[in-house]
């Protein structure tokens, strides 16, 4: 389920209002609840400062232990940005747990649900910064080593301890099997999540590229050199993008059966890949002859 307000896109999905019922009828309610305001002020903490400083929001997603933001073309920011935007989610979870205590303290808040609140909210800010990508903690380090580095490396880098952090948290997971007790998923769960955003951070590195090549395109004033080439009409539309050049426009002939079908430029099929979060084949990105 989805919709746009404004320049975002929200999504639901459908289990999102699922879980909180069935969470209520095993009688986790004020678990759920707990990591649900957790995640929500922590989310909502990247937002005011991604709102702040100009950046914009792809997305937001609404799942079912929570939500994620997306920051539009996120490896495009400068390093100082990126830091701003990605230290803001852990600090939000540090304001709320000292809120949370001092809530307790006062007897504003039932010490139970505050001490829940505490848990939750620790558990979130450790997490978050272990310096692996696509946590916060992973774009704070990116942000700090895309200048010395080079941005390609720094995401390696990210990637690469990741990796490491996933083994370790898998470890983790298995270490109450050993003592006789039961297989904690939390652990492992987290781990799969950090091994399958991999690609997708390669693939926002890209992108990232693509939409700084594009809004340095000028429009064309004079006659410049060009080139073209043959590409099938189910290649991706991003890996055709890669025999583009800076110093010529590039035409793309666009074969399908063996037949000249359709002929675009590296212009529109930039703007395709971006409009498309670059999930196109370049047959459909141009219009047939």
């Amino acid at each position: 389920m989805g919709l746009t307000i404004g320049r975002t896109k929200l999504r639901l999905h459908p289990l999102a209002l699922v879980f909180p019922l069935a969470a209520a009828l095993l009688g986790a309610g004020d678990a759920m609840a707990a990591l649900a305001v957790s995640l929500a002020v922590h989310e909502a903490a990247h937002l005011a400062m991604a709102r702040a400083l100009g950046v914009g929001i792809g997305e937001v997603r609404i799942m079912p232990i929570g939500g994620a933001i997306r920051l539009e073309n996120p490896y495009a920011l400068s390093p100082g940005r990126l830091l701003a935007v990605a230290a803001a989610g852990p600090a939000g979870s540090l304001l709320a747990l000292l809120i949370a205590a001092a809530l307790a303290h006062w007897r504003a808040l039932d010490p139970v649900f505050a001490v829940r609140l505490m848990e939750t909210n620790l558990v979130l800010l450790g997490f978050n910064l272990l310096p692996a990508l696509p946590l916060d903690g992973g774009r704070m380090l990116y942000a700090l080593l895309s200048e010395r580095l080079g941005r390609n490396r720094a995401v390696e880098v990210g990637i690469l301890l990741g990796r490491i952090v996933a083994g370790l948290l898998s470890a983790l997971a298995l270490v109450p099997v050993f003592l006789g007790g039961r297989l904690n998923l939390t652990p492992l769960f987290a781990a799969a999540f950090i091994l399958l955003s991999a690609e997708d951070e390669r693939r926002a590195l890209g992108d990232a590229r693509l939409r700084t090549w594009l809004s340095e395109l000028k429009p064309l004033s004079r006659p410049v050199p060009a080139r073209v080439v043959a590409v099938g009409g189910e290649c991706d539309a991003r890996l055709a993008l890669r025999a583009a050049r800076a110093d010529a426009l590039t035409l793309y002939a666009v074969y399908e059966n063996s037949r000249l079908t359709r002929f675009t430029d590296d212009r529109r099929l930039l703007r395709a890949v971006i409009e498309n979060d670059g999930d196109i084949a370049v047959g459909k990105a141009c219009e047939p002859l």
